[in-house]
């Protein structure tokens, strides 16, 4: 028995926006919680649901278009009693409880999630609503991708950034040539330092990716092409603002994303770079719930609200939302800035604060010729962030060590003098942690 609005019911309505892994965990959760409420999920594609991180492996080819799908079966969610509609939230209506599509379609809610996740940003260049000018962030995206992707490609990637590196390893064991285009003075700007930035561009160099920075695109245009030229196929030319041009076959741009809240604007909901949400993914409104990269909640390592666009969290922030929905009491207790990438080979990695909080300290071990790289950092005598590169260890290590909180004792002078020991130093915290349980 529910109570809506001091209304005793036996089920309750859930509208769900986005059809993402948050919006998609949560309608399951909340179908196994209560089997008689109506779950109705929202999606503002055609497509059946499907997660973006399966993309760059259908770009690369290593799987198909149907394994890029969250659920099998087309009769999937029928079965599970979850109603996917597919159409343009417009407005919320937090006053009346319910929810406009563009369609014109009015959906009642009684709880609702904000699950819309990002939508990706493309400069206003001249030329790039050109054929082979295209974003790489959907489906359908990367469906243009692969059709119009050759032998020896020629390809220019914008955006230095973590989305952009993820598409540029796929594309690259494509046998595509790539050029990247970063207006910053580096790459992966919120991934990793100085340092460490420079260490993977040089990767980049000795696997042919030419990376330029400090460099923008002043406009695209249509390129003559003669027949048996050399390049022939490029009909693309790129014109950059240091005077240089690029000829590309196509232009991807992964030049960033932004949080999809202009529906909610007039809806009393609270927002800021994100949805705002408490420690049970709750915003301001008592009835409305946000997950996912949609919703700005408490971050791990400085307990404040933060974005954490990372798929796994995104799915525990739809079991949580779901959870509340239905009236139980479950709290999120905050993220661990996670980011990994491979690059060809090379796997970079950072976690937590990595870079540093204010009064803490630091240390870093550099082994450039054979691209090894470690950073800690510490808070008193805590570990709260890090990044490392090369070394597959720290993969499990440093999140770990970051989200026990377990003073490090003798062990912070230890990984300050050889930050080596880290290994050490988490199999021996790792014991104290047990025997204190």
């Amino acid at each position: 028995m529910f109570n809506i609005q001091g209304v005793e019911r036996d089920t309750m309505q859930h509208v769900i926006i986005g059809a993402g892994p948050a919006g998609v965990v949560a309608a399951e959760s909340i179908r196994k919680f209560d089997k008689s409420s109506t779950v109705t999920l929202v999606s503002n594609e055609s497509e059946r649901p499907y997660s973006r991180l399966a993309i760059p492996r259908f770009l690369q080819g290593t799987i198909a278009e149907k394994d890029t799908y969250l659920r099998c079966g087309q009769d999937y969610f029928a079965s599970q009693s979850i109603d996917v509609r597919r159409g343009c939230v417009v407005k919320v209506d937090s006053r009346n409880d319910s929810v406009n599509l563009a369609d014109g379609t009015r959906l009642e809610y009684d709880r609702l999630l904000i699950a819309t996740g990002c939508r990706p940003e493309k400069p206003a260049i001249p030329g790039k609503e050109l054929p082979g000018v295209v974003n790489c962030w959907t489906l359908e995206d990367a469906r243009k991708i692969v059709c119009n992707l050759g032998i020896n490609s020629r390809l220019i990637v914008v955006g230095g950034g973590f989305i952009g590196f993820v598409i540029i390893d796929a594309l690259a064991r494509t046998g595509a040539h790539i050029d990247v285009i970063e207006k910053g003075n580096r790459i992966l700007p919120h991934l990793m330092n100085d340092e460490s930035s420079r260490l993977i561009q040089s990767w980049c160099d000795k696997k042919g990716i030419e990376v330029k920075t400090c460099v923008d695109i002043e406009a695209i245009e249509r390129r003559s092409v003669t027949s048996g030229n050399a390049g022939s196929g490029s009909h693309l030319s790129v014109l950059l603002d240091n005077g240089d041009s690029l000829n590309a076959d196509m232009v991807i741009f992964t030049t960033g994303t932004k949080i999809n809240t202009k529906f909610l604007e007039g809806s009393e909901i609270a927002f800021d770079h994100g949805v705002l949400v408490d420690e049970r993914l709750n915003t301001n409104m008592p009835n409305v719930f946000a997950a996912g990269d949609a919703c700005q909640g408490l971050g791990f390592s400085t307990g404040g609200r933060r974005v954490q666009a990372v798929q796994l969290t995104a799915s525990e922030h739809g079991r949580i939302a779901a959870a509340n929905m239905c009236g139980f009491k479950a709290r999120y207790s905050g993220s661990i800035t996670m980011n990994v990438l491979d690059t060809l080979g090379l796997v970079s990695s950072s976690f937590g604060a990595w870079n540093g909080v204010e009064g803490g300290e630091s240390v870093t071990y550099s082994l450039s010729g054979n691209y090894t790289y470690l950073n800690l950092q510490f808070s008193e005598d805590k570990l709260v962030g890090g990044s490392c590169i090369g070394n597959a260890e720290c993969l499990q290590q440093l999140p770990r060590l970051i989200h026990a909180h377990t003073p490090l004792k003798e062990w912070k002078k230890r990984l300050m003098d050889d930050p080596c020991r880290l290994g050490e130093a988490y199999h021996a915290l790792s014991q104290v942690n047990i025997s204190n349980n």
